[in-house]
């Protein structure tokens, strides 16, 4: 290392007592914002129809993109890989629930 230069520590380089930020920051925050406005979508789907299959089928796609979108904001910004153990497993199980409900009564009428 010379004199000067930044260091570099996790992918992350200090600059000026700054922190930059890295392409995993800025992907991670773009996932969690389309998964969390995906579900808002949903919810309203749930809310403003009147068919019961449909509503809850945009009910437990809209858990699940909103499971899985905070998912992505704490794995991001806070948490981390503990992230892993509580909201990924739940966007998983409501996403199977989904699927199983959908098999079952997915003719919607």
């Amino acid at each position: 290392m010379t004199r000067g230069q930044p260091t570099r520590s996790e992918g992350r380089s200090e600059l000026d007592g700054r922190t930059s930020t890295t392409i995993e920051t800025i992907l991670g925050f773009v996932d969690g914002t389309s998964m969390v406005a995906a579900s808002f979508v949903l919810f309203y789907l749930a809310l403003i129809t009147k068919l019961p299959s449909l509503r809850v089928l945009s009910l437990l796609l809209g858990l699940f993109a909103l499971a899985h979108g905070l998912y992505h904001f704490l794995f991001t910004f806070v948490i981390g890989y503990e992230a892993r153990a509580t909201l990924d497993t739940l966007s998983v199980v409501f996403l199977l629930s989904f699927a199983i409900y959908y098999a079952q009564r997915g003719n919607l009428t």
